[in-house]
């Protein structure tokens, strides 16, 4: 009742034609060679972390109130950042739904299914990857979701859903394709590929960085557990500490992790109103938090099965009686 349902201005559209215009720029700067290389990476990099969280908006029908220009912002987002819109949005929705559940969440779900069947050889490693940094859980969740509408026949309306998506899919490959045609016939198709793949690696590695700390640590619900309701999103997730500058305008907020989940179908910008309204009204002491950056050279250092993986790794789970 004290807060808007959905965006109330253009704000979110104008920072994405920004973001357009940094990328733009930075493939200017990258086709200029020398130390310029390095600022095109830099702004493109911010571009891309923004495209990934306003398409995270656009999700949440929170990019724009008109809903066309809120459809038409979340597949550009996904086509430029190699994550397709449609799958993501069901996923996504169905963790909000059900987050910290087992079975439910759609991400826990999969890491569940991973897990469950891993010999303790790719449990090492798992462990080298992790320790390593190699953003390989960001990339099997990005891979998953374009393989999904492939996998998500079974009745007829996941047929029907499935065709639509398969549909945007090819959509998304038939512009990649257009872009390397023109990239090769301008003779520029080496840089924009080199160009490409060092942002992408680092956006995978952004994405962990960005989503990790808000549910590693938290302990799985009960199969039978009931769907967890919006005024009790600080049991099954976390928000990270605000870091000047990088909180409010490199990641959007994001750190605000509960009051998203409380109120997901708020903007990016009304987050830190949200917050203070969870504050005013919180009866316990708020944990220490800690920001992105710190949890990650911290847990980094830590086993990953020891960290979260001993929520999701069900090896073995019969014989101790289906504990």
């Amino acid at each position: 009742e004290t807060l808007p349902n959905g965006p109330t201005g253009s704000a979110t559209l104008a920072l994405w034609l920004a973001d357009i215009a940094l990328l733009v720029a930075a493939w200017v700067l990258w086709l200029a060679g020398g130390l310029g290389r390095l600022a095109a990476l830099v702004l493109a990099m911010l571009a891309l972390i923004h495209l990934y969280l306003i398409m995270h908006e656009a999700l949440h029908n929170a990019a724009s109130s008109k809903r066309v220009c809120n459809e038409a912002i979340g597949h550009l987002c996904g086509w430029i950042i190699g994550l397709p819109y449609l799958p993501r949005r069901g996923t996504h929705l169905g963790h909000h739904a059900w987050t910290a559940h087992p079975t439910r969440d759609p991400e826990n779900r999969k890491m569940i299914q991973k897990f469950s069947v891993m010999t303790e050889r790719g449990a090492r490693t798992l462990e080298f990857i992790w320790r390593h940094w190699i953003p390989m859980m960001a990339f099997n969740h990005f891979l998953s979701h374009w393989i999904a509408p492939f996998l998500q026949r079974d009745t007829p309306a996941n047929r029907a859903k499935s065709n639509t998506k398969i549909a945007f899919s090819a959509i998304y490959l038939a512009g990649y394709a257009a872009v390397g045609a023109l990239a090769y016939r301008a003779g520029v198709l080496g840089n924009l590929i080199a160009f490409s793949t060092i942002l992408w690696v680092a956006l995978l590695v952004a994405v962990e960085l960005l989503n990790l700390p808000h549910h590693a640590e938290i302990p799985l619900l009960a199969d039978d557990a009931a769907r967890p309701p919006l005024w009790e999103q600080d049991v099954v997730s976390h928000s990270c500490a605000n870091v000047p500058v990088w909180s409010r305008w490199v990641i959007l907020n994001f750190n605000l992790h509960v009051a998203h989940h409380a109120y997901p179908w708020l903007p990016w910008y009304d987050l830190p109103r949200a917050q203070r309204r969870l504050d005013a009204v919180s009866a316990a002491e708020v944990p220490r938090q800690t920001h992105e950056w710190a949890f990650a050279v911290t847990k980094r250092r830590r086993p990953l099965l020891e960290l979260m993986g001993h929520f999701f790794d069900k090896r073995g789970a019969s014989s101790r009686g289906g504990h």
